[in-house]
């Protein structure tokens, strides 16, 4: 027989079980020979359930925690409530939360004497948790008065019987921000800007301008084109049409360059005649 650790297999050999023993039991023999007289203060012939608080450990604590399993672990739990005056269960436990699933099945016929609820453990915070593949099935009594009293009002259940298992068959571990990494801190460096430059042969003073314009052309620079002549000014502007008024006064709204573009643009009209 497998066991989880050495608690585990002191814990097993004092329930001094018969070889070959597994505890494989339906739902139904879990509500009645077990959770019912649990809840009624019943002796049970073995004592192979542990009790234990189940919402303060994380699942994968808990095989070490049970008296009896394999891959399977059986435990009475109470539960309490989340609101003092409500009647939904605190699902809280450990470093995550149990989220049920599916919908509730009943347990015995029939007359249903448990209420059976699948839930699935998150690691970390809702709602932005981590689903894992524990899993619980919560068997609890039906037709139980749950509603808050005067006292112990936050008690929802004194036991309800919880089997917890993994679907992958073995004891995963989760844990989130476990290790902070820490990156180092860069320092503001300025970028540093080299710049290149082609050398020149030395200029012979002997050489005449055309001489120098072969040797800038052939040291690799780019000759930057040079600003516009008079000439090409010219001519791009006598494409240009200008509005030619007939009054004297507006003629002279015009400084003397542009006067004299106008004057040169329509050279038929005079300036100092414009009737």
């Amino acid at each position: 027989m497998k066991s989880t650790g050495g608690i585990q297999d002191s814990k097993q050999s004092q329930l001094e079980l018969p070889p070959g023993f597994r505890f494989h039991p339906t739902d139904e023999e879990l509500v009645v020979h077990y959770l019912c007289r649990k809840c009624a203060a019943q002796s049970i012939s073995v004592p192979i359930i542990a009790d234990i608080d189940l919402y303060k450990f994380d699942p994968w604590q808990l095989p070490q925690k049970a008296l009896y399993g394999e891959k399977e672990w059986y435990f009475f739990t109470p539960r309490d409530r989340k609101y003092p005056n409500g009647t939904r269960p605190n699902r809280a436990a450990g470093t995550g939360y149990w989220k049920a699933t599916g919908a509730d099945k009943p347990v015995g016929k029939p007359k249903p004497l448990g209420i059976k609820k699948a839930l699935v453990f998150y690691a970390g915070k809702a709602p932005t948790g981590i689903k894992t593949n524990w899993i619980m099935h919560e068997y609890r009594l039906a037709n139980v008065d749950r509603t808050a009293g005067k006292r112990n009002n936050l008690r929802l259940d004194e036991w309800v019987l919880c089997r917890i298992y993994n679907k992958k068959g073995s004891v995963e571990k989760y844990y989130l921000n476990e290790k902070e990494v820490n990156f180092p801190e860069l320092e503001d460096e300025k970028p540093k800007i080299t710049t290149t430059r082609a050398a020149l042969p030395p200029v012979n003073n002997q050489n005449n301008s055309s001489c120098c314009s072969e040797q800038v052309q052939s040291s690799g620079y780019t000759e930057v084109e040079s600003a516009p002549k008079w000439d090409n000014f010219m001519d791009i502007g006598l494409q240009t049409t200008f509005p030619f008024p007939s009054s004297d006064h507006y003629f002279n709204d015009f400084n003397p360059f542009q006067q004299d573009m106008l004057f040169m643009h329509q050279p038929h009209k005079s300036p100092f005649n414009l009737c």
